[in-house]
């Protein structure tokens, strides 16, 4: 018996509005953006430390206990990488942003990197393990955009 299959293919941007929860352990690390501060977890067994916190060490395999090891880190880091982009990373930016600065920063005191907006910057000034700091948004949410972005110190 053969069944007929409809496949229906759109071109453009879909908006898709949704609330979800983000678990645990990235509660408690938007709990202290909103208050403006920087939180990490530490593997009890190898010892590093993740920005944003996480429930198993990717190294060790080890559950990191919800209620220990966390880890209060400083708003400064090191650039890892970057990217300059003339195109939207999301639906907050200009479809055509002129040179957006896009890095990877590891928290000083983490072993981890995190993707961020490279702000105040032109494309020439940036450069790998240069030092930057977080750039706090005005009013805090709770939420990633908390961070507006990192600043070369």
């Amino acid at each position: 018996m053969s069944e007929d299959k409809v496949i229906v293919a759109n071109k453009g941007m879909v908006r898709a509005d949704f609330n979800f929860w983000v678990g645990q352990y990235l509660d408690k690390f938007f709990d202290n953006l909103e208050n403006k501060k920087l939180v990490g977890n530490k593997c009890p067994k190898c010892g590093d430390v993740f920005v944003p916190p996480r429930k198993i060490c990717g190294k060790c395999n080890v559950v990191i206990p919800l209620e220990e090891n966390w880890v209060d880190l400083p708003e400064t880091g090191t650039l890892t990488n970057y990217t300059i982009t003339p195109y939207r990373v999301n639906d907050r930016t200009d479809r055509k942003a002129k040179d957006l600065l896009l890095g990877m920063i590891q928290i000083d005191g983490s072993n981890t990197a995190i993707v961020y907006k490279l702000l105040n910057l032109k494309p020439d000034e940036v450069k790998i393990g240069m030092k930057v700091k977080i750039e706090w948004a005005e009013k805090t949410k709770g939420d990633p955009s908390d961070i507006k972005g990192f600043v070369k110190m």
